[in-house]
């Protein structure tokens, strides 16, 4: 999840990437003279990708922004889906950073974009403990309803530009059977057998398809940015073509489950307020589409990223890399999504 392309942090070991993207970027906005101006900045918050900022000099193309962001991401078909919707939603005219250029690397192990820079901060940037209480009366009304808002839209764009462009790029099945396929073979591949037979509980359950949309899939408070009323998302890796219940099931999720540290004693006060308006999210969204949330279709997708997330969390324990992934707000869920998938 990223938390801000805006936030920089110190300079440390220059992507090999940069002379290939600037090589580009000369081409893509006619200016042979472009150069970075300085070195790239690390963005901090991301847990998949990396991210950074660039600042550029030598324009000589009326179109050359002087600061892009730059996205190094470790798996080359994931990367492919994530810039193919992020472009087809920006078509569209969705608020989110235009892609100016995409790529490999020379060893072909990891894909890159450009995107156009993005000032703001995240809708629950920087709260914590005391500013989280102090907050609450704020992000009562404004942090759902404006989630809501930007999952509206998103759901209201035509998906079948985007569907199409997917096909060119993979015959691979991305729908929500993949994604039931890939969690069988993981639960199988870790030796879990709780997780296993939940997957194969959730393909018994599995409701009638419904209506399709394009999802963002990561849709929570640090992927939308705000600047002066306006909102702009950020972080495609987990959309794809679902039903709305997709994207309503795992923000609700993540919204009543905020990742805050807080004291002790906080946490019930916290988790009372953040229950509130996750479920103030819902209804907002179904007054502002004009549409029925189902209660059982909506669970069935809450277990079905609840289990996601359990298994990555094995994952990273069974590959002795849980230390590498410190801080990532899945572990203070854990006990939560247990109780929700009864394991």
């Amino acid at each position: 999840m990223n938390v801000s392309i805006a936030a920089e942090s110190s300079n440390v070991n220059q992507p090999a990437e940069l002379d290939t993207v600037i090589g580009r970027l000369r081409d893509t906005f006619e200016s042979p003279l472009l150069d970075l101006a300085g070195p790239a900045a690390r963005v901090t918050g991301g847990f998949w990708a990396e991210t950074w900022t660039l600042a550029l000099t030598g324009h000589t193309g009326p179109a050359a922004p002087h600061k892009v962001v730059l996205r190094l991401a470790p798996d080359t078909r994931l990367a492919a889906r994530e810039a193919t919707i992020q472009a087809g939603v920006a078509a569209q005219g969705y608020p989110t950073p235009q892609l100016y250029a995409t790529g490999r690397s020379d060893d072909e192990m990891r894909s890159w974009c450009v995107m156009a820079f993005a000032d703001g901060h995240p809708l629950l940037g920087g709260l914590n403990g005391l500013r989280a209480i102090a907050a609450l009366p704020r992000l009562a009304t404004g942090l759902p309803d404006t989630l809501a808002n930007v999952a509206v839209k998103l759901h209201r764009l035509d998906p079948d530009p985007i569907e199409t462009a997917l096909g060119a790029i993979s015959e691979t099945e991305t729908g929500i059977d993949a994604i039931l396929e890939h969690h069988r073979a993981r639960a199988a591949e870790l030796g879990d057998k709780r997780l296993a037979r939940v997957v194969e509980q959730l393909a018994v359950d599995r409701p009638v398809v419904g209506r399709q949309v394009i999802c963002h899939g990561d849709l929570h408070p640090f992927n939308v940015l705000t600047d002066d009323g306006h909102h702009i998302v950020l972080d495609w890796t987990a959309a794809r073509i679902a039903e709305p219940a997709y994207d309503l099931a795992f923000t609700h999720l993540l919204i009543a489950n905020p990742p805050l540290t807080a004291p002790t004693a906080l946490r019930p006060i916290i988790n009372a307020a953040a229950s509130r308006i996750a479920n103030r999210f819902i209804a907002t969204y179904a007054n502002l589409s004009g549409s029925t949330v189902e209660r059982e279709r909506f669970d069935w997708y809450r277990k079905l990223h609840a289990t996601r997330i359990l298994l990555e969390l094995t994952g990273w324990r069974t590959d002795n890399t849980a230390d590498q992934h410190a801080g990532h707000p899945w572990f203070p869920m854990e006990p939560t999504l247990r109780n929700l998938v009864a394991i």
